[in-house]
């Protein structure tokens, strides 16, 4: 019997392969939390929640890359595989919000606005902002908030969301790089 090699997976079949999976994790955990209350959507906890496992994920898939590819990964390569994981999970997660607020609820977004003017209502509040300067805030925070959710909006934000993408495969190249042994 012939033993088969395992056949190693070029950087971003492997890097797609996983940003699909990033995505379908973060879906299921949106439908979960739309299920439940969507305020929890637009809380600070959840987003910190959903940057850890997301952040989890592509490390854990650089690691398996990294041991695919022979044990060492180049930061080069490391950054380039997190960013790729990052992105495609990026642009599934945007398709997903687009039908999500104009098919499935398109009165979600609205909601939203309202949740997130509360949320920031409480947080002027209890950092003792007078109450002149809170309703004219609110007033910016609500027209943003709307735009946010619109497909121009989500376009725009997903360019942001690029460069947070960056920023953090740098981070996560850091940990997921291996250089060989000098000799």
């Amino acid at each position: 019997m012939e033993q088969e090699e395992e056949q190693v997976p070029t950087l971003v079949n492997h890097a797609l392969k996983w940003g699909i999976i990033s995505a379908a994790v973060g879906i299921v955990f949106t439908a979960i939390l739309y299920a439940i209350d969507y305020t929890m959507l637009v809380s600070f906890k959840t987003l910190g929640v959903l940057i850890v496992i997301g952040l989890g994920i592509v490390i854990y898939a650089g690691i398996e890359y990294r041991r695919l590819v022979g044990g060492y990964l180049g930061y080069g390569q490391a950054w380039q595989h997190a960013f790729v994981v990052f992105a495609i999970s990026g642009v599934i997660s945007v398709l997903f919000q687009l039908l999500l607020y104009n098919i499935i609820d398109t009165e979600l977004p609205e909601k939203m606005a309202d949740a997130i003017v509360e949320n920031t209502r409480g947080m002027m509040e209890n950092f003792g902002a007078p109450p002149d300067q809170i309703d004219s805030q609110l007033e910016k925070v609500r027209t943003d908030s709307v735009d946010r959710f619109t497909i121009l909006g989500m376009v725009k934000g997903f360019g942001f969301q690029l460069i947070f993408y960056a920023v953090f495969a740098l981070i996560v190249a850091l940990i997921t790089r291996k250089n060989p042994p000098i000799e």
